[in-house]
């Protein structure tokens, strides 16, 4: 097996120069020329609808990096989506699907009455401070 090692050595300030020249034309080809191209292909259907407004050069770039996230997320192998109508499904699906939506619909209704009953804890908390300011200040005078 024939081991390449690739060694980059940057001598002196060309060296610098042309490192940052390099990181420059990278950021330049991945990130502003294709931020450049969905500006303007977004600006060419804002005027040829007059729907949407137009858009800058920072708005297209943040559209392209939407656009490369949305394809990463969307490439993996695990990630599908699956529609079905409820006649395809066995009677033993139905159940496990409806057996599921039970099971979050009580979770998130318990997650509800724990959130409701931190809130009214506080609520009293603020309550019982706030009477106990009031009787030290009526001590107080």
């Amino acid at each position: 097996m024939k081991n390449k090692l690739n060694v980059i050595q940057i001598n002196g300030i060309q060296g610098i120069i042309f490192l940052i020249g390099a990181i420059i034309c990278l950021i330049a080809g991945f990130v502003a020329f294709p931020g450049m191209v969905f500006k303007m292909g977004w600006n060419f259907l804002a005027h040829a609808t007059d729907v949407v407004p137009t858009i800058g050069m920072l708005q297209g770039t943040l559209l392209w990096g939407i656009v490369v996230v949305s394809y990463f997320a969307f490439k993996k192998k695990g990630f599908f989506i699956e529609f079905k109508s409820g006649n395809d499904l066995s009677r033993e699906e139905m159940d496990a699907v409806m057996h599921r939506i039970r099971t979050e619909r009580q979770a998130d209704l318990i997650a509800k009455s724990i959130m409701k009953a931190r809130e009214l804890e506080l609520e009293a908390k603020k309550e019982l401070d706030s009477f106990e300011k009031e009787n030290t200040e009526i001590k107080n005078n």
